[in-house]
């Protein structure tokens, strides 16, 4: 067999499809001598990951197109990436006699028809190779240590003059979780990686990689600088990058993150949403025509001078970068990045500062419309479990961010409508959502990205039924979604459809963020959230059984199990419960409410005890034995407990932001419990 793996969005599978398996040659031998699949990676994750991981074992092929060459049972024995039909035909002419497809047709028939007992032996002997490989040996010295060696290796790989976690002249990569990992870690005392993560933020913000007319990320930078995009726009990369811009403008006040969230949220709402379900499409493609790259996104100097005024052109030009060393695509348009900032337009130009914010944004305006003329990258409408999840649960978050509640809404109606269309008969979700109908069986990446987004929402709504759903889901992972004998998870299908494709051993791939969070971290977090909402110990024990198991080769970089990290992080300092006590209905406690959801701490749960129901039971020992010290105060109020100690009550929502971001954190990051009983003062206002 001949399996084909590649994506809607993928720029390459599309030249592949339109030279390479549309030359006449290529496929006539296809038919003669293969039986040729074509596998969608995003909607059989499964295949990819397990062809992915044994051509990487192979050949060290990756990424895509995958092209796998196959026994009749599906054991991989070749692999290669892209192939042009025959060689010279690449770019540049590029391709040769063994990186060509017709020429390589021809000598792998000829060697399975003369030497197939060699090839199958191969490839038997890598399915073996899969099966038994397992974890990476854990750290020496446990967990603490393999949070300290993931912390110093991301401090190492940090690019302090592009910013990013990665070093050398190769591509680059957004890595969010790893930027997530560095403003926890910095906010529970180490401001240098705050600043890391900020500096980050900002640069790969003002890059090419960021559509600086319409929002929204770009796949990955081809250039360290974040100059020059591959210019798919890949809907988790833009649920992580708007859940890491509105946590950095929580924790840092800034208000150009606000601004780069929400231009991510506009450009998922106008392109990625379906306006009535609100579920989140997938992808949308880089190309808008057959042989484009990217050409809706870039711009020549006589196009911006012919679409806007005079005056905006002159501006437009300095600050996207358009003759200062300008950003170039293959095909030498310019990619539109910030080579300046308004202040320096104003002092180039002489103008006001105000002058010039107001010509930056004319212009943008005007050239946005004007691109709106041209033909619009294909969206690819399949709505994917694992994606809407990150979405909704960034959503949350830039609800409480950016004071836009009409994204909590949106993001409600998503989970609503994955808990009401996708649901398995064993209680899972189905991966995908097409043509009116669910489809795939679940893996665990959607069950475990649900679970995070249904805990966040009741968070957010503070409606029981999420919690309910959260907890039936989490029983639902624990039990069928873990390897026999192991805390490590697996990624079976839900019993509806069953696995297809066999799995590699369970090992080190789930600790890993690829390019998505790690689901055993995901679920790590997950469970402690679940144990500190409802006080429930065995949440707790599952939390810390998803870590026991934790282990990462030496040679991996610390930004590729940043969540795991994350996760460890929580694990030392992350245990805060903001609760609030108070009716509903009471905008008092509405606006504690929102106070404390829009207040960055890494890794705190919120949660709004009706004070006419006069219960805490659920909450951890601390919280509940402050509500009972409370019972006789007027409400609304509220508190922040940490560990075995909790701040004194407070009712305004200014002092409250700053007990959630002081109390029970000191600058080495330890917990400190002050007071008797239990109960602590919160820091000085």
């Amino acid at each position: 067999m001949i399996i084909d793996i590649g994506a809607v969005w993928c720029h390459w599978c599309h030249v592949m499809d339109q030279t390479t398996y549309a030359d006449p040659e290529v496929a006539a031998e296809l038919n003669r001598n293969f039986v040729p699949v074509k596998v969608d990676t995003d909607e059989r994750p499964d295949i990819d990951g397990y062809y992915q991981n044994a051509a990487a074992h192979l050949t060290g092929a990756g990424g895509w197109p995958l092209t796998c060459f196959t026994t009749s049972d599906g054991a991989l024995f070749f692999a290669a990436g892209y192939l042009p039909p025959r060689p010279g035909a690449g770019p540049n002419g590029s391709g040769g006699e063994t990186s060509s497809m017709a020429p390589l047709l021809k000598r792998i028939a000829h060697l399975y028809a003369t030497e197939r007992s060699a090839i199958e032996r191969e490839a038997v002997a890598t399915a073996a190779k899969l099966k038994s490989a397992g974890h990476d040996q854990p750290a020496v010295g446990g967990l603490e240590a393999m949070r300290a060696q993931t912390l110093a290796g991301l401090a190492t790989s940090y690019d302090r003059e592009s910013g990013g976690f990665a070093l050398g002249a190769g591509p680059r990569f957004y890595d969010f979780p790893a930027i997530e990992l560095a403003l926890a870690h910095g906010f529970f005392g180490h401001p240098d990686f705050t600043a890391m993560a900020l500096d980050t933020l900002r640069k790969i913000a003002a890059g090419g990689v960021f559509d600086q007319l319409g929002g929204g990320f770009h796949r990955y930078s081809t250039d360290p600088q974040w100059r020059v995009p591959h210019f798919e726009k890949l809907g988790y990369d833009n649920a992580m990058g708007l859940r890491a811009y509105c946590d950095a403008y929580e924790a840092s006040g800034d208000e150009e993150f606000a601004r780069v969230a929400r231009a991510i949220a506009g450009y998922v709402n106008r392109e990625l949403l379906d306006p009535k379900t609100h579920v989140f499409y997938s992808h949308q493609d880089a190309d808008s025509f057959k042989g484009d790259d990217g050409s809706y996104y870039t711009w020549t100097t006589e196009e911006v001078r012919r679409a806007i005024p005079a005056d905006q052109a002159r501006v437009a030009i300095l600050y996207f970068g358009m003759q200062d060393s300008p950003a170039l695509a293959p095909d030498k348009r310019i990619v539109l990045r910030r080579a300046m900032d308004s202040a320096q337009i104003a002092s180039t130009l002489k103008i006001s500062a105000e002058k010039a914010r107001e010509m930056i944004a004319k212009a943008s305006a005007t050239m946005l419309a004007a691109r709106e003329h041209r033909r619009l990258p294909q969206v690819d409408r399949a709505v994917m479990t694992d994606r809407n999840a990150l979405m909704a649960d960034a959503y949350l978050t830039a609800s409480a961010a950016l004071g836009d509640q009409s994204l909590k809404r949106i993001a409600l109606d998503d989970l609503d409508f994955i808990l009401a269309h996708m649901r398995a008969r064993d209680g899972s979700v189905y991966h995908v959502w097409s043509d009116g109908r669910a489809q795939v069986g679940g893996l665990v990446a959607d069950q475990v990205y649900l679970l995070g987004a249904l805990i966040d929402a009741y968070q957010f709504s503070t409606e029981e039924k999420y919690l309910i759903e959260a907890r039936t889901l989490a029983a639902i992972i624990l039990k069928n979604f873990r390897a026999h004998g192991s805390g490590v998870l697996v990624n079976l299908h839900s019993a509806d459809n069953g696995p297809v494709i066999a799995e590699s051993a369970p090992g080190a791939q789930v600790f890993y963020d690829m390019p998505m969070p790690s689901v055993q971290a995901t679920m790590s977090i997950a469970t402690a959230k679940l144990g500190l909402l409802t006080g429930d110990d065995s949440y707790a024990k599952a939390s810390n059984e998803l870590l026991a198991d934790a282990s990462i080769a030496k040679s991996v970089m610390s930004s590729a199990v940043a969540t795991l990290g994350l996760a460890l992080e929580y694990r030392k300092y992350g245990d805060a419960v903001v609760a609030i006590v108070g009716s509903q209905t009471d905008p008092r406690a509405a606006a504690l409410l929102k106070t404390a959801l829009a207040s960055y701490r890494p890794g705190k749960i919120v949660t709004l005890i009706q004070s006419n129901r006069g219960s805490a039971t659920g909450l951890p020992p601390a919280a509940q034995a402050m509500v009972a010290a409370s019972a006789g105060e007027a409400s609304p109020l509220a508190f922040v407990c940490a560990g075995t100690a909790c701040a004194t009550p407070v009712r305004s929502p200014e002092k409250l932001a700053n007990v959630i971001k002081q109390f029970g954190v000191n600058g080495s990051g330890k917990t400190t419990l002050v007071g008797d009983r239990g109960i602590a003062q919160p820091p000085p206002m």
